[in-house]
């Protein structure tokens, strides 16, 4: 990715400066401990010069490396910026429809896809939600979702949220036994959260397949095949 390009760079420039300042170091230490050739060098207008020259070459070999450093720092932020509002989704801070699909294109080239498992999580009644209660409360009710989701989700594999009110969660060694366990984690979440009487209560749908029963032979038939059910298993 463009910042770990730049992270490498402003590595490269860091070694530079650090070896630059070590040769400076070495000289002047030559010099010290080299009477004659200390004296030679203050007495001998040409050789004064070249070294005059040279420290003056150093001077602005280290100003430019740090300056270059520090262009690059900014660089660095700058493009952080940029990946979280490409990848990361402002309202949940989970990885949003680009960031999903970039986890996507990193699996499609996996050849051995045998052990995945991946979960398709609906809000059902966002519509609902956001025409009763407001857009606000509906985005609360969305965040809210979004961290028991991500409580559960992320001890198991990368959880996005890939549209409006569906979220992706995609788990590289998943046997059943797994996916029950974020089923049954993602659940007790959900039933915590309304036990306090919440109006209107959460509620969801989900649905998975464990490629390990499906046999599906690459990454892009699990998703299509996730996606593509018509019936969701109703949960809390």
């Amino acid at each position: 990715m463009q910042t770990d390009r730049y992270r490498n760079f402003k590595m490269f420039k860091l070694i530079q400066l650090i070896l630059l300042i070590l040769f400076g170091i070495m000289f002047f230490c030559y010099l010290n401990f080299d009477p004659l050739l200390k004296n030679n060098i203050y007495t001998n207008r040409n050789l004064l010069t070249i070294c005059v020259f040279l420290w003056a070459f150093m001077i602005y070999s280290a100003v430019c490396l740090i300056a270059d450093y520090s262009q690059l720092q900014k660089e660095i932020v700058e493009a952080h910026k940029l990946n979280q509002t490409a990848y990361l989704d402002s309202l949940t801070s989970l990885p949003n429809r680009n960031g999903c699909d970039v986890m996507i294109s990193k699996y499609m080239g996996w050849r051995d896809v045998s052990r995945f498992g991946c979960a398709l999580i609906e809000l059902p009644r966002i519509d609902e939600i956001n025409v009763a209660h407001g857009r606000l409360f509906g985005d609360k009710y969305i965040n809210d979702f979004s961290n028991l989701l991500e409580l559960a989700g992320n001890k198991y594999g990368f959880v996005g949220r890939n549209s409006g009110n569906e979220f992706l969660l995609i788990i590289e060694n998943c046997p059943a036994q797994k996916m029950q366990d974020f089923v049954n984690e993602l659940n007790a979440n959900v039933k915590e959260y309304n036990k306090d009487g919440k109006d209107p209560a959460m509620e969801i749908k989900l649905s998975y397949v464990l490629n390990e029963q499906e046999g599906l032979r690459n990454f892009l038939s699990i998703i299509s095949t996730l996606y593509s059910r018509e019936r969701f298993k109703q949960n809390a």
